[in-house]
């Protein structure tokens, strides 16, 4: 199979699965962890930035003007942590405008504690996670800007703060920080895509696999096909060339062809492995080639055989052969109706007949009735003589 074609249509599944739309296409479904980690590292940042804000305006900041400078700080972060939560909810967390504004909030909240005149910073975990939210909704390339960026800004801070040179140089953690998350972030992405991609490309292996042995199977059925009819077919219309003086030969000899080809119709119509109606048919098939008569029949519906089912067939059998044997005529009809409360079977032919009213003969007595009637089943022979004989069986289903 062409492998472009199957990497294309591996990649239109990573597209279906995923569900992202063509700003950020290709994503694959690791991103639902992806978020939920920029999302648990906002809420631990937020709490943590809590509680620093808290611990300065009791002990560094007066309660005004400086302390509604924090309380604003802790506002704004508790805003952009709750923005957050909608924006995974809403499926706008990676959009390129909300992670704008969320840095923007998070630039503010890291300047509170300049603004505020504290003694240190009380931005908490807020900025560190934005680098987060932007190493999910880009690439390393970008990422890395941005945490130069905080960076910057987080040293400019520290002078401006007059906090202690070797502070300063503690900056650098954003960009660190930012770099190996954007990396981790884009491996597990490459990973996760090359995953689906092996997947889709082993179900279309599979599929094609699949395929090859379908074409085989139906490739094997032709070969059977024209196997049995070179065998059956043609070979019986060479004998019957040869007979074609002898009327009697032909018709018999086109009569088991007649009945070769319907138990091959039946083998590929019927879902039953061992039904009813090839037993039936190869019973009709016996009762013709020992008496060279013609046995028509109508079989409606089929089932598998069951040991109740092989009485029914033994005695369908004898009463074939008991037709064949005494009605004196070249004709049987068989009909078999398979019902869901049971199967009717009725053996008719229009021979000599006998007078069913004195005695049936024990063979029709041992061999058709009496096996019937111990599976619960019945038997009744209605028959006069120049009449013909109808017997009719029934066996109730299990």
């Amino acid at each position: 199979m062409d492998t472009a074609r199957i990497g294309a249509r591996a990649r239109r599944r990573i597209l279906r699965v995923t569900g992202v739309d063509s700003t950020r296409a290709g994503t694959p479904p690791i991103d639902e962890t992806l978020a939920k980690v920029v999302l648990l590292l906002r809420l631990l940042g937020w709490v943590w930035m809590v509680a620093l804000t808290l611990t300065a305006l009791n002990e560094d900041v007066s309660p005004a003007p400086e302390g509604a400078v924090l309380y604003g700080a802790i506002g704004l972060a508790t805003v952009s942590t709750g923005l957050m939560l909608v924006a995974k909810r809403l499926g706008f967390l990676g959009a390129p405008w909300y992670v704008t504004l969320d840095g923007s909030m998070a630039m503010l909240v890291l300047a509170a504690g300049w603004l505020a005149e504290a003694n240190d910073f009380v931005a908490g975990g807020i900025p560190m996670s934005w680098l987060f939210l932007v190493a999910y909704a880009t690439r390393l390339e970008l990422t890395a800007l941005a945490a130069l960026g905080f960076t910057a800004l987080f040293a400019w801070l520290h002078v401006l703060m007059g906090l202690q040179p070797v502070r300063v140089v503690g900056s650098v953690q954003f960009l660190i920080v930012g770099l190996i998350v954007s990396w981790a972030f884009d491996t597990l992405r490459s990973g996760e895509r090359l995953r689906l991609a092996a997947e889709s490309d082993a179900r279309e292996a599979q599929e094609a696999l699949v395929e090859e042995r379908e074409l085989a199977t139906r490739l094997e059925e032709r070969s059977k096909i024209a196997r049995r009819l070179h065998d059956s077919v043609l070979q019986t219309l060479k004998l019957i060339m040869s007979n074609s003086a002898n009327a009697n030969e032909v018709r018999y000899l086109a009569r088991i062809q007649e009945r070769e080809l319907r138990r091959t119709i039946n083998q590929y119509r019927s879902p039953h492995p061992d039904g009813l109606r090839a037993r039936l048919l190869d019973v009709r098939a016996d009762v013709e080639d020992r008496y060279r008569v013609e046995v028509e029949q109508v079989i409606k519906g089929d089932i598998d055989m069951t040991p109740r089912l092989e009485s029914l067939v033994a005695a369908v059998h004898e009463a074939m052969t008991n037709a064949a044997r005494h009605a004196g005529k070249s004709t049987i009809d068989l009909f078999v109706e398979i019902r869901d409360d049971g199967v009717q079977v009725n053996v008719r032919d229009r021979g000599h007949g006998f007078d069913a009213g004195s005695r049936l003969g024990t063979g029709i007595e041992h061999s058709i009735v009496e096996p019937l009637r111990r599976l619960g089943g019945q038997a009744t022979v209605k028959s006069a003589v120049g009449a013909g004989t109808d017997v009719a069986m029934f066996l109730p289903a299990e």
